[in-house]
C-alpha cells in the first residue's frame, strides 16, 4: 500500500464518524447567514488534554477561508476566551482548496469542514463549559462577515465514545507526516528577487504532480503569491512563488515559511526556517 493511498484512506474516516448521531457531547447548531456551526467534545483520559472539534456547514456554493486566506478573503477568528475549565485553545486545520477567479487566488473550504481543537489546561474532575465566538468571511457571489456563537457543557463524568471517535476522525483528516521520495516537501530555496520581494522555488515528491497543490504560510506582515507549478516529472514537481515584504518589520533570516502539499485527499505540512543566504532548513 503506497503512502499516498494510506493518506486517502484516512481522509475517508470523517465521512463515517461524523455521521454518527448527536449525543451528550455534541452541541446545538448555531445558525448564521449561509453558515452554521456546532461543537463536539469528549472528556479526556486522566492526564490527557481536553479535545473538541468545531463543525462548520455552508450553504451550497458558499465558501469560507483557511487560516491563510491567500490573495483575498478573511481569515477565521475563533475565540474560546469565555470558556470555563478549558484554556489555551489550539485549533488545527485540514488542507484547504484553491479558488482562483482569474484575478485572485484564495484558500478556502466549501460545503463542510471540521476543525479539531485541543486545550492545554483543564481539570478532568470538573465540568467544562466551552464557549466559542467565530468571526468568518463567507462568500459566493458576494462576501459577508458572519459571527456565530456556540456553547457546549462537557460533564465531568461524560464518557462518549462516539464523540471521541468523531474528534479522532477530524484529527485523522489533518495533514500528516510526509514520506521522503513518495509524498514530501523536500526543499525550499530563494532563486531571485530582492530582500523586499524574494522569489522561492520548492521541490516536492508526489505521485500525482498534475493533481497536487502547494499552499504557503508566512509571517503575518508578508504577502505570498499562490505557488505556480513550473515543472513536473515522474514522482516530482517544482513550484515557484514570490513574497511581498515591503511592509515587513523583521529580516528574512530567521523567519519561518510553512508549506502544505495536497494531492487528492492526501496532505502533508512542513515548516522551513530561512537563513541569511536564502536557503531554508526544515524544522525538526
Amino acid at each position: 500500500m503506497t503512502a499516498l493511498y494510506r493518506f486517502r484512506l484516512l481522509s475517508l474516516l470523517p465521512l463515517f464518524f461524523l455521521a454518527l448521531p448527536a449525543l451528550a457531547a455534541t452541541g446545538d447548531w448555531a445558525e448564521g447567514e449561509h453558515a452554521r456551526m456546532r461543537l463536539v467534545a469528549a472528556r479526556p483520559a486522566s492526564g490527557a488534554p481536553l479535545e473538541a472539534a468545531i463543525e462548520l456547514e455552508l450553504d451550497p456554493g458558499w465558501k469560507t477561508y483557511w487560516r491563510a486566506p491567500g490573495d483575498a478573503g478573511i481569515p477565521p477568528r475563533l475565540d474560546f476566551g469565555a470558556s470555563e475549565n478549558a484554556g489555551d485553545a489550539t485549533v488545527d486545520y485540514p488542507a484547504p482548496e484553491r479558488s482562483d477567479d482569474g484575478v485572485s487566488a484564495s484558500n478556502v473550504y466549501h460545503d463542510r469542514v471540521v476543525l479539531p481543537v485541543r486545550f492545554a489546561t483543564s481539570d478532568p474532575a470538573r465540568p467544562t463549559q466551552l464557549a466559542l465566538v467565530a468571526d468568518l468571511g463567507v462568500c459566493k457571489d458576494i462576501c459577508l462577515p458572519v459571527s456565530l456563537s456556540a456553547s457546549l457543557v462537557v460533564p465531568a463524568e461524560d464518557d462518549d465514545p462516539d464523540a471521541a471517535a468523531a474528534i479522532a476522525a477530524a484529527k485523522a483528516a489533518l495533514p500528516g507526516p510526509g514520506q521522503a521520495g513518495v509524498f514530501e516537501i523536500e526543499s525550499v530555496r530563494q532563486t531571485g528577487g530582492s530582500d523586499k520581494v524574494p522569489e522561492y522555488e520548492v521541490g516536492v515528491a508526489t505521485t500525482a504532480p498534475a493533481d497536487s497543490l502547494l499552499f504557503v504560510e508566512t509571517p503575518s506582515d508578508w504577502y505570498a503569491a499562490a505557488p505556480v507549478l513550473t515543472a513536473a516529472g515522474k514522482g516530482v514537481a517544482t513550484y515557484r512563488f514570490s513574497v511581498d515584504r515591503k511592509t515587513a518589520a523583521g529580516p528574512l533570516a530567521g523567519a519561518t515559511i510553512r508549506l502544505t502539499l495536497k494531492a487528492g485527499n492526501a496532505a502533508t505540512t512542513r515548516a522551513f526556517r530561512l537563513n541569511a543566504s536564502g536557503e531554508a532548513v526544515a524544522d525538526p
